[in-house]
Parts: C-alpha cells; structure tokens; sequence
C-alpha cells in the first residue's frame, strides 16, 4: 500500500565529542606558514571577465577572511582516540528515537553515512542496527554521498515511505574528518567531528516535505578526496583528506553560490512557494560565510537562521541536521514554520529540500 500522508521530520538527535580543539593547539610557526600561503594566495584572485555574480559574491566573502590563516574557523569537536564512529552514531540515534517518540521496533528503514567507516567491505549500517536493537525486518543501507547524505538520504526515505515500503525511517550522519586530516595543512583547521540522526514518517495534513530539488556536476569530480596522496586507497600509504585535482576543488568553490541560488529556486518552485515565504534558512556549514552569501543570494529575506561553523567546523552531513536541532531546541522553529535547507557534497552533488516545519 501507498502512503497518502505527508512526511516529515518526528525528530532529531545530535551527539558532539566533548573534546574542543581551539585554534591555539596548531604550533605558531605552522600558523605562520599559513598566513604566508594565504596572502600569497589572495594576490592572485582575481574575478575571470565571465565570472556570475555568485562568484563575485564568493570571492568578497573570502577576501573578509584574507588575513585569517584559520579563515574564520575557532574551535571543532574532536574524537577521542580509539573511539568508533558508530559510538557517535549510535549516541544520536538514541536521542532522535527518543525526541520521536518512537521505538526502535518501529523502524522500517535504517540509511547511515559517515565520512570515514570504522571498516571497509562490510555494511556499518548493521552496528548501529544491533546497537539499537532495530528488527530484522528493517531495511538497513550505508548511503555515501559526502557532505550531501543528508539531502539523499531523506529523499530516499521518502520515497521508500510514500510507496508504503516502510512506515518510519531513521537516517544517521557523521564525519569524522578528524581521522584522515594532514595537520600541516591549514584546511585541516576547517574539519569538526559528530553525528546526528533523524527520524522521517508521516505528519499531519499540512506539515512535512513539500519541495525538493537535486544536482549532479561530473565536471568537478575528484576534486576532494580520502586517499594515499597520488594514489589510491587501497595503494601503500597513509590515507588523508585532500585535493586530488585542485582545479576541481576551486571550481567546488567558486560555483557554490551560484549552485545554492539554482537548487533552493528549484525546490521553491516545486513546493509551489515563493522566497519571501521562507521563514528559516539550514545552510551546509562549509564556512563561516555560506550561510550569509547564499541567503542573500537566493532571496531568503526574511528567513531566520543559525550558523555553527564556529562551534563545531565543518561536520560533512552533519551540518544541516545539526542546524536545525539547535534552532528547534533554542526556540528559533515554530510548528507550522517554512524551512529550507541547502547543501552539497564531493563528487559533485548539491540539494535543497522545503518542508513545513511540525508533526
């Protein structure tokens, strides 16, 4: 049977490490370098004579940040040495049942997605479905699309639960960039680790996903990835987070306003709504200006909203559920508020979804 209702967000769970890694702990000769590479790097950008106005509005805002080595990040939760990812994992699962009111045995489907798994050729879905005690019955999937699972995982969801596959479905994500980072690179400073899971199924009549809107560049491929530099990641070596093609890495960059403005027009248009309808904006902490940029640039003037660069860095998938649970938790979402969320991810993917805010 098919599923007439609409479907939404019953609730959120978040866990952060407690551990807090301030700017302080990088040597002051390493941050030095840094500044060095920077200001050398700043000279030389310049605004193509074809540039879009996204990318004017992407190179301003990285100008403001042009004498920061640590370009405007402060401090990131950090793991602790030896712990799982799917202790993260499973920590915010709990509390999103929980905020839900729902029981593990009601969950049909399970989709996980973490930056770095604790294993590979194995399914880490399945940890957290012991974990939590979900039923056999309960379809179990890890969904890797970078910073953009969150997006993916809730339109699959969905369409899992629309066509009566399933009745509730809880959604993980987590980064834990903390693992595969190289220190000596000032990007390094930019990554937080966390998780945080989300339970999806219906709501009542006016509430719940009402737009959505997804996007595929196979032009900017490769440009970040986890692997041994120059190789593979199953080659020799020591696996790090990096630039593997640095054109594609800028080219991520320079569109990603332009990209935000295209798929929230697109997610509007499907929901049927327009910009100034919006009351609150959940923006991908990439950095500290994303949200700020694509905002304006989408036309979301009277959207509230919340930045959490500052706190927790860029967390990958985490970033856009971790927005919305502090702004439900400190009294900034209201029932019957209009949301919308953008975001994106390595490979190159980017979405935004339009929901009415409530059960």
């Amino acid at each position: 049977m098919t599923s007439s209702s609409p479907i939404g967000i019953l609730g959120i769970g978040v866990h952060l490490p407690a551990d807090i890694r301030s700017n302080d702990w990088w040597a002051e000769e390493l941050v030095a370098r840094w500044s060095s590479r920077v200001a050398a790097r700043h000279r030389h950008d310049r605004l193509p004579a074809d540039a879009t106005e996204g990318q004017r509005l992407v190179l301003e805002a990285m100008a403001e940040l042009a004498s920061d080595p640590f370009r405007g990040a402060v401090e990131r939760r950090v793991m602790a040495d030896g712990t799982p990812i799917t202790d993260l994992e499973i920590a915010a699962s709990r509390e999103a049942l929980d905020r839900a009111g729902v029981a593990a045995e009601e969950i049909d489907l399970l989709l996980t997605g973490t930056v770095v798994p604790d294993h590979l050729t194995t399914n880490p879905a399945c940890t957290v479905h012991a974990a939590l005690g979900l039923p056999r019955r309960c379809l179990t999937l890890s969904v890797d699309s970078a910073c953009n699972g969150f997006h993916h995982q809730v339109t699959l969801a969905e369409a899992m639960i629309a066509a009566g596959q399933a009745r509730k479905a809880l959604l993980v994500q987590s980064s834990n960039f903390s693992r595969i980072l190289p220190y000596s690179e000032p990007y390094s400073a930019w990554f937080g680790d966390g998780a945080s899971a989300v339970v999806l199924g219906e709501v009542s009549a006016g509430h719940g996903l009402l737009g959505r809107a997804h996007r595929t560049d196979r032009e900017l491929q490769y440009g970040l990835v986890s692997s041994v530099v120059g190789g593979t990641a199953f080659d020799e070596g020591r696996i790090v987070f990096h630039a593997e093609r640095p054109e594609c890495a800028r080219g991520m960059l320079d569109s990603i306003a332009d990209n935000a403005k295209d798929a929230i027009a697109a997610a509007l248009r499907d929901a049927d709504l327009l910009p100034e309808a919006v009351d609150f904006y959940a923006c991908h902490q990439g950095f500290p200006w994303l949200r700020r940029v694509t905002q304006r640039f989408a036309g979301l003037t009277n959207a509230r909203s919340l930045d959490t660069f500052r706190l927790a860095a860029n967390a990958a998938s985490v970033n856009v559920p971790l927005v919305l649970a502090m702004a439900e938790r400190e009294g900034m979402l209201n029932n019957g508020d209009v949301v919308v969320t953008y975001g994106g991810g390595s490979g190159i993917t980017w979405s935004s979804l339009v929901l009415r805010w409530g059960r």
